[in-house]
């Protein structure tokens, strides 16, 4: 299931270069992650019913939601190359293919501060997204979004980059990493300029990956994104001005407190006692997103 969305929903929209090989690029990056899937497929044991992956990317969640019990999985995202990339992988995933087969594994594409579903979902995922939702208008709006798709008991995790890894000053052109991609060696540089202010952190962030061609010469591939990292204060008063509870907060995947070096930043929030679309009764039903 797809729809339309503005650009502006496109975290590679604007740059002067292949979205798909951006997101090819951030696959060959961010599937190398695993550290968090125990941590995932225990939130949706315990919440079960339905997952909404907000910001879903290529879908490297969704095999862990279905593993741990969700009837139904809904990805949205405003990148169409990331869900081209999601598309890809369903395909070639035996268990992926057949959830979407069976109407359990959707994607949707939508800015996460303006999608439209009718469901209701128990758990609510919204992982390496707000900061780049440009502030806190954009953060609010995606919050109570999401706030309005819980179900009564559900629960919304918001994981994001915890304070021992925001930097600490602006950063020179530095090499990243060296990766093989498609039999060629791939290297990624990236640099940042940052702003310290009372709700957080805004970062200028931009990358330059160099890529060998056939005919021996190097194609570079540049990209440059503006991000805020709200700082606990702020991010928890924007939780309770969409309608939701703070529940707990953690500093990493294995349940560590969260602390002035931890690595991960993770707020569980449930919808707030009193919520106003809890005493109106269930909500209007929309139509779904083609």
């Amino acid at each position: 299931m797809t729809g339309r969305a503005p650009d502006a929903a496109d975290i590679f929209a604007g740059q002067p270069s292949d979205p798909d090989l951006l997101a090819e690029l951030y696959d060959l990056e961010h599937d190398e992650i695993t550290e968090d899937l125990a941590f995932y497929r225990e939130m949706t044991s315990r919440t079960r019913g339905s997952v909404l992956d907000l910001g879903c990317g290529s879908g490297r969640l969704f095999g862990t939601f279905l593993d741990g019990g969700a009837r139904r999985v809904v990805g949205v995202d405003g990148s169409a190359a990331l869900l081209r990339r999601a598309r890809r992988r369903i395909r070639h995933t035996p268990a992926l293919a057949a959830a979407a087969a069976d109407a359990r594994l959707e994607l949707v594409h939508a800015d996460a501060t303006r999608f439209v579903i009718a469901a209701r979902f128990g758990l609510v995922v919204i992982a390496g997204v707000l900061p780049h939702l440009d502030g806190p208008g954009g953060v609010l709006r995606c919050l109570t979004h999401a706030r309005r798709r819980l179900t009564r008991a559900g629960r919304l995790v918001i994981d994001d980059l915890g304070p021992g890894q925001l930097p600490e000053h602006d950063l020179p052109l530095t090499l990243d990493w060296r990766r093989r991609l498609r039999g060629r060696e791939v290297v990624r540089y990236s640099q940042l300029m940052r702003e310290r202010s009372d709700d957080g952190l805004r970062v200028a962030f931009s990358t330059l990956v160099e890529r060998p061609q056939p005919d021996g010469t190097i194609a570079r591939l540049p990209a440059s994104y503006r991000l805020w990292y709200p700082s606990s204060g702020a991010l928890e008063r924007l939780v309770r001005q969409a309608g939701l509870q703070v529940e707990l907060t953690y500093g990493s995947h294995d349940l560590e407190p969260l602390q002035r070096d931890s690595e991960r930043f993770i707020l569980v929030a449930r919808r707030a006692t009193g919520d106003e679309s809890e005493r109106l009764g269930k909500p209007r039903v929309v139509a779904r997103q083609a």
